[in-house]
């Protein structure tokens, strides 16, 4: 469903609260705006940490507290390389 919003003088705009929800965007999230054809894609993105855990393994966390696997990080990342 299409929703209207309108843009400040700063170029702000205000995502409808059940939008919000519905992907998951918190007070200070972060978004990605990305150029398409037919205008502009606004992606949601989880700031994420490398941390070091027993044994020396380093893992990667998301913002949320989960954690991303190898083959899920390499298959993210052959996605961007591949541009998909």
């Amino acid at each position: 469903m299409a929703v209207q919003v309108r843009v400040d003088r700063q170029g702000r705009m205000v995502i409808p609260l059940s939008e919000r929800e519905r992907l998951g965007i918190a007070e200070g999230g972060t978004l990605e705006l990305i150029p398409t054809p037919e205008g502009l894609l606004l992606e949601p993105r989880t700031p994420a940490q490398v941390k070091t855990v027993e044994g020396g393994l380093r893992i990667l966390v998301l913002e949320d507290g989960r954690t991303v696997s190898n083959e899920e990080t390499l298959e993210a990342i052959h996605r961007v390389r591949d541009g998909e």
